[in-house]
């Protein structure tokens, strides 16, 4: 081998390691940008009278005790009202109305793979044939932001305050910040929502 194959070959080399710790320290950097941005959870167990003990926090002001703060209200109330078990221990009473073709729209959530459901409660105040929608809205990978359906509430299924099952996020392939919008449907149609919350699985 001469000196100039020898040189190019090392110069080859050279580049492929460079070009390999630079991906290494951005997929480093991503990782760590993720887990500052879902720092800060409060870990609460509000479901163990359901025989639910999974770990779950709270939505920003999931318990509506600020008003609704950071919430998309369109249409929807805050009201003087609380799912009756008090899970979260506010000491304010506060859920959001929704009537029919209203919505309410959480603030933006970090999510990933270790966050598979979310859950809350709800009442249906109005007419019993009414709906309450839940999706959750990201932006995929290409950049468009999207809208998906994960669960609908019956009214004869919440005729009183009860949490509604877990609803499967389904959206989080991957680390990315979510939020859930809820909006009634059905003439006549009216909700209360209350304590939402987002199940972390957490292992071992």
């Amino acid at each position: 081998m001469n000196g100039t194959t020898h040189t190019s070959l090392f110069r080859r080399l050279f580049i492929g390691i460079a070009v390999l710790v630079a991906g290494l320290a951005g997929a480093a950097t991503a990782q760590a940008d993720v887990v500052a941005r879902c720092e800060g959870r409060v870990i609460e167990q509000p479901f163990t009278a359901w025989e639910d003990p999974a770990d779950y926090f709270l939505a920003p002001d999931g318990d509506f005790s600020a008003g609704a703060a950071g919430w998309g209200l369109d249409g929807a109330t805050v009201v003087e009202d609380n799912e009756p078990w008090n899970v979260h221990g506010s000491e304010t009473a506060a859920a959001v109305r929704i009537d029919s073709g209203a919505s309410a729209t959480s603030p933006l959530i970090c999510v990933g793979l270790d966050d598979p459901t979310m859950r809350f409660f709800a009442r249906s105040t109005g007419d019993a044939a009414g709906t309450l929608d839940v999706e959750v809205l990201y932006t995929d990978g290409d950049g468009n932001e999207q809208a998906l359906t994960i669960g609908t509430q019956t009214a004869d299924g919440a005729l009183e305050w009860t949490p509604v099952a877990p609803l499967p996020i389904t959206a989080n392939t991957y680390e990315m910040m979510v939020a859930f919008r809820f909006t009634a449907h059905g003439t006549d149609s009216s909700w209360l929502i209350d304590d939402v919350y987002v199940d972390p699985y957490r292992k071992g």
